[in-house]
């Protein structure tokens, strides 16, 4: 299962946010931007109101659409032929959120963000395998969910930050991966390896409705 696009239906118009397959990097989210981002993708999944749509492609390359249209949740696609003959996902098939924090990784800072205890590498590493290897079946039908990393490597040294984004990079053949930053150390080794076309990086969507 892969995310494609969040669309949010905003009174001055239309912001549209599009996923990376593997790695989608949305960079200079402060904290509330975070909560607001993963409360309106959430939202979209279960088609919770009008005013957003989530577009994601299933297990049988269907392009489908999560909405909610005369008070109810619609998932529909305009695919036809043998996959779009297959049944439209139920409530239980629907895509999830894998939900990762600093603190899923071992990693504790203190209120201004400075590291009180940092794992080694590997450790973070080893941590991050486990996770993912949990949202590859933590969606409906045992699909992938999709994995939405929350400012996760807090009171790294950039060397050692490095180290763990390439390992991320990677991990991302697993599974679908969104990471939420407002690190510019982070923002500036996305936009290097954004180049080959291997991640995405965005900017602060407009969630506003």
């Amino acid at each position: 299962m892969r995310i494609e696009e969040l669309v949010i239906l905003r009174t001055d118009g239309l912001t549209t946010v599009s996923f990376h397959p593997r790695l989608t990097m949305l960079a200079g989210l402060e904290s509330r931007d975070r909560i607001e981002l993963v409360d309106t993708v959430h939202r979209a999944m279960h088609g919770a109101d009008t005013a957003t749509e989530l577009h994601y492609q299933d297990e049988y390359g269907r392009s489908l659409v999560v909405r909610r249209s005369g008070g109810r949740r619609r998932v529909s696609t305009a695919q036809r032929g043998a996959a779009g003959a297959l049944p439209l996902p139920g409530p239980a098939d629907l895509p999830r959120i894998t939900h990762i924090k600093a603190t899923d990784l071992g990693i504790r800072v203190d209120g201004n963000g400075d590291p009180v205890e940092v794992p080694s590498v590997p450790t973070i590493v080893e941590r991050l395998i486990g996770w993912m290897g949990r949202a590859r079946n933590a969606g409906g039908r045992g699909q992938s969910s999709l994995a939405v990393l929350d400012e996760p490597l807090r009171g790294l040294d950039p060397k050692a930050m490095s180290d763990v984004l390439d390992a991320i990079e990677r991990l991302s053949d697993m599974v679908q991966i969104v990471y939420l930053t407002s690190d510019a150390t982070i923002a500036g080794w996305a936009e290097r390896v954004a180049r080959d076309g291997r991640v995405a990086l965005l900017g602060v969507p407009v969630l506003t409705r």
